[in-house]
């Protein structure tokens, strides 16, 4: 190569790594991500080029393969998108665990220990999963020379989570002016309060979002039925409605539902009463609906019998909290108190437990207190979403026995008039619709109770399908 290619290729490299190293800056994406994205930058730019390579020796020998090709810039693609996405499941994970930081941050509002150390001391804490990310860029600052409120302020710039930088910059200017600790503690519980809100109220709009959808694709592909008799076949898209678009969209519902406002389950209990809808449509298929709607019945009575006794245990986890606070205003650390009410807010009460061992009891009772007015807030929002899932559910379950009596209509007039075509067809789609009839429901059913999941709504919609037909 040449003098002057040379040149020219050197000041390319330069600009192309300059452009790329300002959105993979430590500062803002952590040193845990960065040394992720150095690692996979080595070894796509090593790797693609063999791959491209390959590419052109089979294009030039057998032909080119557009398959081929995308798989081979397909680490490229993903290494651009990377950054991105990490800061988008940081932002979910950072919103999701902020009540119980701000709880655990609220024990040592009276005490001389600075909020950017916490923040630090958090990515040794157990439950902190998403946040440790944000204490790892947070020390990386300090350490970078900063004091601690600049740090904090460049956290709050560089943060995906708007609503965590919403409250370091009100922290941090309520102690540039000054403020009392009963006024920075006050700072950190209105911020928790709204937090808790935005989360349920961002999880009814989800589910929402995800029952109308079902509806709508349901009421779609029944306008579309019409193309059966024409030699088109609507099976499999109807199969992917209760099969895979409602799973899914439950899942996704358990994944995001708010941590405070329920008793904490295992994923044992979930995954038990997420199986009694698919065993449901299983039966409903292999032997038929009336074995299906039995099956439903008897899991109802099972399930609803422990949903009594989890709520008998919230209901006594809650008074255990109670107890803990009074305790706590008599200069106590209620700590095996608080261990059996932890499942009343899973993560909060661990992180109260782990900061009053450090902190003492000052400031234990005002945080316990606070937490209790949080956990109200969050079961008054988790009331006000089982609400709003009785009437999506109500709406996914009608229609259901809308569209087989609709398909039904259609293929009595195809009887009457054999040339419009065959009835088989139409039977065979509302044998679909009425079999997988048990997860149209789904995602409403995780909106009304979490992690222990209803059967009630299947079992309606089972008895529906069975009076229409």
């Amino acid at each position: 190569m040449n003098l002057k290619a040379r040149q020219t290729i050197s000041p390319m490299v330069e600009s192309i790594y300059t452009y790329t190293s300002r959105f993979w800056t430590i500062d803002y994406y952590g040193p845990e991500f960065i040394s992720f994205m150095r690692i996979a930058t080595i070894i796509v730019l090593t790797v693609t080029p063999v791959f491209l390579l390959i590419n052109v020796v089979y294009a030039l020998i057998v032909g080119f393969n557009i398959l081929l090709f995308i798989l081979s810039v397909a680490p490229v693609v993903v290494l651009v998108v990377a950054p991105y996405f990490w800061r988008f499941i940081v932002k979910s994970g950072v919103d999701k665990e902020l009540p119980a930081v701000l709880a655990y941050l609220m024990v040592y509002t009276k005490s001389p220990i600075h909020i950017a150390d916490l923040i630090v001391k958090l990515k040794d804490e157990r439950g902190f999963f998403w946040f440790r990310f944000e204490s790892s860029r947070l020390k990386f600052l300090l350490d970078s020379g900063l004091d601690p409120l600049a740090a904090l302020k460049k956290l709050a710039e560089t943060t995906p989570s708007k609503s965590f930088s919403s409250v370091l910059r009100d922290y941090t200017n309520a102690q540039i002016l000054g403020a009392s600790r009963s006024q920075l503690s006050l700072i950190l519980f209105n911020h928790a309060l709204n937090s808790i809100r935005e989360q349920w109220r961002a999880h009814i709009d989800f589910g929402k979002i995800v029952a109308e959808g079902i509806i709508a694709a349901i009421v779609s592909l029944i306008a579309l039925t019409p193309v059966v008799l024409i030699g088109g076949s609507l099976s499999v898209l109807i199969l992917v409605v209760p099969l895979v678009v409602a799973p899914a969209g439950a899942l996704a519902m358990l994944a995001t539902r708010p941590s405070l406002g329920e008793y904490k389950l295992g994923y044992f209990e979930t995954l038990i009463t997420l199986a009694v809808p698919f065993t449901a449509v299983l039966i409903n298929f292999k032997v038929s609906l009336e074995a299906g709607l039995a099956y439903l019945i008897g899991m109802t009575i099972v399930v609803e019998s422990i949903a009594i006794g989890y709520r008998n245990l919230s209901h006594r986890a809650f008074q255990e909290l109670r107890i803990a606070i009074d305790e706590a205003k008599l200069g106590y650390i209620p700590e095996e108190r608080l261990s059996r009410a932890e499942r009343a807010a899973i993560g909060v009460i661990r992180a109260i437990i782990s900061a009053s061992r450090v902190a003492g009891t000052m400031g234990l009772s005002d945080a316990l207190t606070q937490l209790y007015s949080l956990i109200d807030e969050a079961r008054r929002e988790a009331k006000s979403a089982s609400v709003q899932a009785s009437i999506l559910a109500l709406i996914s379950i009608a229609s259901v026995p809308m569209a087989i009596y609709s398909l039904q209509l259609l293929a009595s007039a195809i009887q009457s008039m054999p040339q419009l075509g065959n009835v088989s067809s139409i039977n065979e789609i509302t044998t679909i619709i009425a079999s997988t009839a048990p997860l149209v429901a789904l995602p409403a059913s995780v909106l009304q109770r979490g992690w222990l999941i209803t059967p009630v709504y299947p079992l309606l919609a089972q008895t529906l399908v069975l009076l229409i037909l």
